[in-house]
């Protein structure tokens, strides 16, 4: 999973209200289409992704431990400041959830194919057969 794509499936999870990502976004600053509740929040948690792949672009790789790392620490001190309110708290719950949720999907298995003939046999016309003997 890339970042971007990753960005893309947390924004369906929590919403464009939180996440409002910018499909063709280019670059890091470019991301967002705009500010979204939590904005600084949601700013740090991203840049941490990103940092912590050490992604160089938007198109890089990215791993869930390496996320879930690098959100963790952010998640505690949102948890444990004095100052934290309660709609900051639940959106750095839902944060996490969200991407444990999303690398926690494992592809279903794949349908199985019909095993019936793979072509018909078509009848010769009976002018044909006798020409053939």
């Amino acid at each position: 999973m890339t970042f971007l794509q990753l960005l893309q499936s947390l924004e369906e999870r929590l919403g464009h209200i939180h996440l409002p990502v910018r499909p063709q976004a280019a670059s890091l600053q470019d991301l967002f289409e705009g500010c979204g509740l939590h904005h600084e929040l949601t700013v740090a948690l991203v840049r941490a992704i990103y940092i912590e792949n050490r992604c160089r672009h938007l198109k890089d790789r990215v791993a869930g431990e390496a996320c879930l790392r690098a959100i963790a620490p952010i998640h505690a001190a949102v948890a444990h400041a004095d100052h934290t309110d309660v709609d900051t708290y639940r959106f750095s719950e839902g944060f996490l959830a969200a991407v444990q949720a999303v690398f926690e999907q494992r592809p279903g298995p794949r349908p199985a194919k019909p095993q019936g003939p793979r072509g018909r046999i078509l009848p010769f016309p009976s002018m044909r057969r006798r020409a053939h003997r």
